[in-house]
């Protein structure tokens, strides 16, 4: 395994089932403990500071996952392929990150700015406003930073600091509560977020030849079209029921949204595992290709039994966790979970073509269940503002799941993997 800052070229990212299940297993877990972090952290606002703070950080945290998607998390995705596809011919990659690194920094400073106004007109309150933008800056960082690594096959140290900087961001909360700075609930997090940034940031190698930046920003630029057309609806069903629903119901919202989120990582990470895996691979990324159709259909099975019990303990889990939220989040839970577990199996078929270079397919597809999404959710809204994100959500998430499978099992451009 190679080291940040190393002349050498590093070892290729092999897709075989091994490698693919080692590196699975590494960033699923890693991705899996941010998750239960983030649901400890929520559980924490909500215990200690009621419904409508819950609600305004979940909103501010949902913010921070779409403006990421804008640029960060595409940026990361298109660093993931070029280094993997680098990686694996032994190229030069240092003008391509760098490119990428240029091209985040720049972003995550707009997003960051645009957030203020937008955290301060839901909660009206500076500090909560001002530390927003670091939450937004702090995930987009480690957007980048997580999948850019995993590109050169370092799962299990993202792994590692995704338990790490998990933990970091709980125990920093607990400070904060304990001193009475509930103004600064959100500054723990985007420390951690940060730390993670600081610790896996994603070097360029030198190579044989250089690697060509013919394709890098085009790719890049397609990809934030399908994240907002895929994650982008899951969060805008958080966001519009910031928007819509009363205060209180809000908190309800957050309270099923925050148990729902965590299992779409799962998809999250397996998703970016698939992408520079078989980036360096011959193929178009078909379905029709049985080893690909096996992994949809795996993970499809697997995460059915994964939702299937969440949904099934939902009477127990939300009084659990949320004792004042709790009884009314159960049907919202499971609501969510329908849309939750269509949109993490369609991240499969999508990481798929995106390996193969088939980014532009990838966001034509989704953006057609967004775009059917966000007109579902608008129409809703007057008559369900609380579960009109939801319905909006499962209905776009099996449109674009359709459209994915459907993109999926056609034969796609010919030859090699291109870089575009």
């Amino acid at each position: 395994m190679s080291v940040p800052g190393q002349t050498g070229p590093a070892s290729p990212v092999v897709a075989t089932t091994g490698n693919l299940a080692r590196s699975a297993a590494w960033s699923t877990g890693g991705i899996v403990a941010q998750g239960v972090a983030r649901l400890a952290y929520t559980v924490l606002i909500g215990r200690a500071l009621g419904s409508a703070d819950l609600g305004h950080v979940s909103a501010i945290l949902s913010l921070s996952i779409f403006a990421a998607l804008v640029w960060p998390t595409a940026a990361g995705n298109a660093a993931s392929r070029f280094i993997a596809f680098a990686v694996a011919r032994g190229h030069d990659d240092r003008a391509v990150v760098r490119l990428l690194t240029r091209t985040w920094a720049v972003s995550v400073v707009v997003l960051g700015a645009v957030a203020v106004p937008v955290a301060w007109g839901w909660t009206h309150d500076g500090v909560l406003a001002a530390t927003a933008a670091w939450a937004v800056a702090g995930y987009g960082a480690y957007a980048y930073a997580r999948t850019g690594t995993l590109g050169r096959g370092r799962a299990r140290r993202v792994g590692i600091a995704d338990v790490g900087t998990g933990v970091l961001s709980v125990a920093g909360l607990v400070v904060v509560l304990a001193l009475g700075a509930d103004a600064f609930v959100l500054v723990p997090i985007s420390l951690g977020y940060t730390v993670f940034a600081v610790l896996c940031w994603p070097t360029g190698v030198s190579g044989a030849t250089e690697l060509p930046r013919t394709g890098v920003l085009s790719f890049a630029a397609w990809n934030v079209l399908a994240g907002l057309a895929t994650n982008g609806l899951l969060q805008l069903a958080m966001i519009s029921a910031e928007v819509f629903a009363a205060p209180a119901q809000v908190g309800v919202y957050a309270a099923a949204f925050t148990i729902a989120t965590p299992a779409s990582m799962v998809g999250q990470a397996v998703s970016q595992i698939i992408v520079p895996a078989f980036a360096h691979e011959a193929g178009n990324g078909s379905l029709r290709d049985r080893r690909r159709l096996g992994v949809f259909l795996a993970f499809a099975a697997g995460c059915l039994v994964l939702f299937g019990a969440v949904a099934a303990l939902a009477g127990i889990v939300m009084p659990l966790f949320y004792p004042e939220q709790g009884v009314a989040a159960v049907p919202v839970l499971r609501g969510l979970l329908v849309g939750v577990y269509v949109f993490t199996i369609a991240l499969v078929p999508a990481a798929f073509l995106l390996a193969a270079g088939r980014s532009g397919e990838v966001a034509v597809a989704s953006l057609t269940g967004l775009v059917v999404g966000v007109v579902v959710i608008l129409l809703a809204a007057p008559a369900s503002p609380l579960t009109a994100g939801t319905t909006g959500f499962v209905v776009g998430s099996v449109v674009s799941l359709v459209a994915l499978v459907v993109v999926g099992l056609r034969a796609g451009p010919a030859g090699a993997v291109r870089r575009d």
